[in-house]
C-alpha cells in the first residue's frame, strides 16, 4: 500500500487513527520504547538503556534466563554487546566494520572483549568463535556471512550451550537452519517486531536437551 493510500485509510477510519495517536503515550509500543528507538534509530528500551536488535519477544524470553554464570559470544557488535555484558559473566564481540568498531569499542562494558576481523565469506569472520579455542555457552549470529558463521561455530558451543540466529525467517539462512536441524538441534522461533522497526520477523534459538537456558 502506498503512503498516500495509507494516510487516506486513516483519515476514512478516525477511530483507527485516535488508537494510532495514542500508542505514542500510552499502551504497548511505548511501554516497550518502541517510540524511542524509533526516534533515536538506535535499539534502546523506554529508559534508553541498550537492547540488542532483536524481536522483543525473544528479548523478553533471554532476559529472564541470562546469568552471570555464561559467557556469550556474538557476531555483530553494538548496543547489543552493553546488553548482555549486564546479564551474563563475559561476552566477546566479533565486528567487520571498522569504523563501528573504532567507535564502539570506547564504549565497551569491562566484561566485553571486542574483535575486529576483516570480512571474507566463509573467512576468518566467520570462524572466529572456534579460533579462539574457548567454549562459549549462547553463540549468537546476528552479523554478516550468518550460514557460515552458524556451521563454523556449533564446535565453539559448550555441551549444553545454545546458538541464537536472528533474522531466522530469511529465504537466505535456511541453509543455516537445515544444517543446525541436521546437528541435532532443536528450533525455537520468537517472532514480532523489533525496537524501531515495524515489520515480522523472527530471531531463534537452537537448542539441545539439557541446554543451558533451561527450555
Amino acid at each position: 500500500m502506498s503512503t498516500f493510500k495509507a494516510l487516506a485509510t486513516l483519515v476514512s477510519k478516525p477511530k483507527r487513527l485516535n488508537a494510532l495517536l495514542s500508542y505514542g503515550h500510552k499502551g504497548y509500543l511505548a511501554t516497550i520504547g518502541w517510540f524511542t528507538a524509533f526516534d533515536t534509530h538506535q535499539a534502546v528500551d523506554a529508559s534508553g538503556e541498550p537492547l540488542p536488535w532483536v524481536t522483543y519477544s525473544f528479548i523478553d524470553f533471554i532476559k529472564t534466563r541470562l546469568s552471570k554464570d555464561l559467557s556469550i559470544f556474538e557476531y555483530g557488535s553494538g548496543n547489543s554487546t552493553l546488553f548482555y555484558a549486564k546479564r551474563v559473566k563475559r561476552v566477546v564481540s566479533v565486528e567487520h566494520d571498522e569504523a563501528w568498531f573504532n567507535k564502539i569499542v570506547k564504549e565497551k562494558a569491562s566484561n566485553a572483549e571486542m574483535i575486529f576481523t576483516h570480512l571474507e565469506k566463509g573467512g576468518e569472520y566467520s570462524k572466529k568463535a572456534a579460533l579462539l579455542g574457548e567454549k562459549f555457552d549462547v553463540i549468537i549470529v546476528d552479523g554478516r556471512d550468518r550460514v557460515n558463521c552458524s556451521k563454523n561455530s556449533v564446535e565453539a558451543l559448550t555441551p549444553n550451550g545454545v546458538l541464537v540466529l536472528d533474522d531466522s525467517e530469511r529465504e537466505i539462512y535456511q541453509e543455516a537452519r537445515t544444517f543446525l536441524t541436521e546437528k541435532g538441534f532443536k528450533e525455537l522461533p520468537f517472532t514480532g517486531i523489533s525496537p524501531g522497526l515495524f515489520y515480522n520477523k523472527a530471531t531463534s534459538i537452537f537448542y539441545k536437551a539439557h541446554n543451558c537456558l533451561g527450555i
